[in-house]
């Protein structure tokens, strides 16, 4: 008998026992339930993404390679971690039960390059999506666009591209309607598109409802006065979109849901900042600004300040509130200038479970690795149209920009410090830093999960 017959009767005699049940136990469950994680940390550096024990800080098993210039990691009700790799032009979901890789794809089937900001769809009509900004190089508009992933829990698209669009030119932002399938994209660098409005209710043909340039906004728009939106949120009192524009100093206010949107201006005081976040009742929105600062003179600040708060009574569509944010707390009166800290401005805003307080996550100058942070500022937004400045967190130290996230629970900030390659873990409650971890690597993006507690509060849906 040939060596090939017998390797065909042997193959042969091992099906037919498994057939028969001998080759595994008859109670075993081919597609078994993943087992439960305890709350985790999952922390994506420069060429890795690994995952530590909440509890005990201790590193899980298995790691997760190739992952260039990691950005804006978010975790789905599932545990498939979600990041951006920027560098390689790719979207990567892991499955954060074993930290094997589930999907990764390019970031766009239509030349987008640069996917940095990433957003999770509010669930309409039972589907929800992915949302990557493409924010394109070179200041080429084609390649800047908008990819939709399906998300949707049990679909048979699930982690695939399904929809995708152009867009102006980028850094982009977004923020997504609180009543249908519509999202506000903002072009940091596009005169003639400063925002669009698009439809994704058929999301293989997404269709742009409204644009909005400069001229039309009533700005003059060149490099010399730049509109610069950055930063958007949308309110679910009033179903408006609104829009740093940081360039004049503005906010834009947007009817999203209309049938041709259209626009309201809100003035401030203060220019440049731009993250923007809603109260979780959608009566106020909160926006970062660069200035008045220590040093500047149009509009001018007083020593110590880093920027100021913009507040939106989102009810009445208007401008109610600036608040001074000093680096320190409200006390701060000492100069910054010749510090190394001189450069410090609020970066991240994140809104604490109860929706009283208000962390602002500083960031350094992103040019100068000698700029550093130490603190983190916190707004006390407990009463209505009172904003009141606590004092300021000392956390560990870093330069740029770095990482938070809040807990699943809302108990725990968590603060990245990318220099000390530490984490800070802030008692919300008592505002102290209640444990310092230190970690292996260095984390540019993390998000935490558990099977009982469920994801990291995700940016994008709109309860």
């Amino acid at each position: 008998m040939s060596r090939r017959m017998r390797t065909l009767l042997l193959l042969d005699a091992v099906f037919s026992l498994a057939a028969c049940g001998g080759g595994s136990s008859p109670d075993t469950d081919p597609n078994p339930e993943p087992e439960s994680l305890k709350p985790t940390f999952f922390v994506a550096s420069e060429g890795t993404l690994v995952s530590f024990d909440v509890e005990t800080g201790t590193q899980r098993e298995g790691v997760v390679q190739d992952v260039s210039s990691p950005s804006d990691l978010q975790v789905l009700e599932d545990g498939t971690v979600m990041l951006h790799l920027t560098s390689r032009d790719e979207v990567l979901a892991v499955d954060g039960h074993t930290l094997k890789e589930r999907a990764r794809f390019s970031s766009s089937s239509m030349g987008g390059e640069r996917p940095t900001h990433s957003y999770v769809s509010p669930t309409r009509d039972g589907k929800r999506y992915w949302l990557t900004l493409n924010d394109g190089r070179g200041g080429k508009a084609d390649s800047s666009t908008a990819l939709f992933v399906d998300v949707t829990p049990g679909s048979p698209t699930y982690l695939q591209r399904v929809g995708e669009v152009r867009l102006g030119v980028g850094h982009h932002m977004a923020s997504f309607s609180s009543t249908r399938e519509r999202v506000v994209i903002s072009n940091i660098a596009d005169c003639n598109d400063v925002v669009s409005v698009f439809d994704y209710s058929d999301v293989k043909n997404i269709q742009k409802v409204r644009t909005f340039s400069a001229g039309e906004l009533g700005f003059a728009c060149d490099l010399s006065t730049p509109v610069l939106p950055h930063g958007c949120a949308t309110s679910k009192l009033s179903g408006r979109a609104y829009c740093n524009l940081t360039g004049p100093g503005v906010i834009l206010s947007i009817n999203v849901d209309a049938p041709s949107p259209s626009f309201n201006l809100l003035y401030t005081g203060g220019k440049g900042g731009g993250h923007t976040v809603a109260q979780r009742d959608g009566s106020f929105i909160y926006s970062l600004q660069e200035t008045p600062r220590e040093g500047s003179s149009n509009p001018a600040g007083a020593s110590c300040q880093i920027g100021q708060l913009a507040l939106v009574d989102a009810a009445a569509d208007s401008l109610v509130g600036q608040l001074p944010l000093f680096y320190s707390g409200p006390a701060c009166d000492s100069k910054l200038e010749g510090t190394d800290e001189a450069r410090a401005q609020g970066s991240h805003l994140v809104l604490s479970r109860d929706g009283k307080t208000l962390f602002i996550t500083p960031s350094a100058a992103t040019d100068d690795v000698s700029s550093h942070v130490r603190k983190e500022l916190v707004v006390d937004v407990s009463r209505p149209y009172v904003l009141v400045q606590r004092e300021s967190i000392p956390v560990g130290l870093s330069t740029g920009i770095h990482g938070d996230a809040l807990s699943p629970d809302g108990r725990s900030l968590f603060v990245a410090n990318n220099v000390d390659s530490t984490v800070s873990e802030i008692d919300t409650a008592s505002l102290t830093v209640k444990r310092t971890l230190t970690f292996p690597v260095n984390a540019r993006t993390m998000s935490l999960f558990g099977t009982d507690t469920g994801p990291s509060e995700q940016v994008g849906p709109i309860p």
